[in-house]
């Protein structure tokens, strides 16, 4: 397993920025297949974290961010969407940086 995360800021005036001012979000994966085996996200109410980490468990990041960003569309309206979308792809980022190192490590 690798631990991945990455951050964004909240909107303002909201209770999640003043509890936390950034979003962050951590996924554990699997680096032989890619899925998301477990995550976890800053979000102020543990119905929101859960619903966070139900959306990202299981989903491959090989299958890149935009599968992933219409789920959100579709199934996520809270006002940290925008926060959710960028930290997610900071860490598709962090993954391709990871899987590229693997590969110069393999050659």
């Amino acid at each position: 397993m690798v631990l991945l995360s990455g951050y964004a800021k909240l909107p303002t005036n909201t209770t999640a920025e003043t509890v936390y001012q950034l979003l962050a979000v951590a996924v554990l994966f699997d680096k032989r297949s890619g899925i998301i085996l477990e995550a976890e996200a800053s979000m102020v109410t543990s119905i929101a974290r859960r619903f966070i980490s139900q959306l990202l468990e299981g989903y491959n990041l090989n299958d890149g961010p935009e599968p992933l960003m219409e789920t959100f569309e579709e199934y996520y309206h809270g006002n940290a969407k925008k926060a959710l979308e960028t930290a997610m792809r900071m860490v598709f980022g962090k993954y391709q940086d990871y899987m590229a190192e693997q590969e110069k490590k393999a050659n």
